[in-house]
């Protein structure tokens, strides 16, 4: 079926346009029958936008208020959560980064519509490899936000150069927030198809099973539509190996599953309450003496606050441009 004769602008929670909505259904161009493809398209109508100013930016705001920050939204998609974050920190400095150029032409069409453009740094990124290969000065950013991003980075074993690449450009006392990436300690899909198993199987096995129950397209890679995610375990590893880490839902914020309590209307259904007070009541202690946050063993690493601690040498050297001011003033050094 054709998307044009089905969609209507007025039909979504922001009114963004006839060139922002043929752009939007050329990006999911093929996905018409899949289950979720209204869905995709409401989210990035608007629907995105408005879920991230009451949800995501309230968890965000519980470990930084963002202003007078250098911000990288790593993998800004269609651009979302950049003009929340922009509408929120009006004297920080943003850059949004993506892989997919249709994705960033979007972007940049939503920017013009909110009228924060002039303050977003927008520009194409291609696959990394290695140390060196994410255009940015290291120690730039102060905060850096992933949202939705680590489960489609493929092949998996990227994941790891990916994130040393981010924790690179981010300074020392800078924040990296990471949300919205399944857990792959839990075994159904709650990202890309609504399947048991599909994150524990071979990418062949999956892709076969995902064709045949109807919630994947013949030909399309489905590793790289999200359906494998990451435990906190392969995040912060890589990180720790590149030096010291402060969880700070851990040290801030009390250890929940959300820092800043549920966002303004999101209503909780019964399981996902008991689902929260088992995870926050009952093994919050147990995790918390452990180190480990509750959203470790939730079925999404959501709202993970990870700081990035300065090294001894850089202490040192902290210590000498404080002494050496001083001894230039005049003043004791005891």
């Amino acid at each position: 079926m054709s998307g044009v004769a089905v969609f209507e602008d007025t039909d979504f929670p922001i009114a963004y346009g006839e060139e922002m909505l043929a752009r939007v259904l050329a990006l999911h161009s093929g996905a018409e029958d899949l289950p979720d493809y209204g869905k995709w398209i409401h989210d990035h109508m608007g629907g995105r936008v408005v879920a991230f100013r009451n949800r995501l930016l309230p968890q965000i705001r519980a470990f930084t208020d963002l202003h007078g920050l250098d911000i990288l939204d790593f993998g800004c998609g269609t651009g979302s959560t950049t003009v929340v974050l922009a509408e929120s920190a009006e004297s920080a400095r943003i850059t949004a980064v993506d892989i997919d150029p249709g994705s960033l032409e979007i972007a940049r069409l939503r920017f013009d519509h909110h009228g924060v453009a002039s303050r977003i740094t927008t520009f194409h990124i291609t696959p990394i490899h290695g140390t060196g290969d994410l255009d940015l000065q290291s120690e730039s950013f102060d905060f850096i936000l992933l949202n939705g991003v680590l489960e489609h980075v493929v092949p998996f074993r990227a994941r790891a150069r990916v994130l040393l690449e981010i924790w690179r450009v981010l300074r020392p006392g800078g924040l990296l927030f990471i949300s919205e990436t399944p857990n792959l300690l839990w075994p159904i899909d709650r990202h890309t198809t609504g399947l048991p198993f599909i994150p524990w199987l071979p990418s062949r096995v999956a892709y076969l099973a995902a064709v045949a129950c109807r919630r994947h397209n013949r030909g399309a890679d489905l590793d790289v539509r999200g359906r494998r995610g990451m435990t906190y375990w392969e995040i912060v590893g890589p990180l720790k190996s590149a030096g010291s880490v402060e969880v700070l839902n851990i040290i801030k914020t009390g250890n929940l599953l959300f820092p800043a309590g549920m966002g303004a209307g999101d209503t909780a259904s019964f399981k996902r309450k008991l689902g929260t007070f088992i995870l926050e009541r009952i093994l919050g202690q147990l995790l918390t003496s452990l180190g480990v946050p509750v959203v470790a063993v939730g079925p999404f690493i959501e709202y993970l606050c990870l700081r990035k601690q300065r090294t001894a040498d850089q202490f040192q050297e902290i210590n000498g441009v404080i002494l050496r001011h001083l001894r230039k003033n005049g003043e004791s050094v005891l």
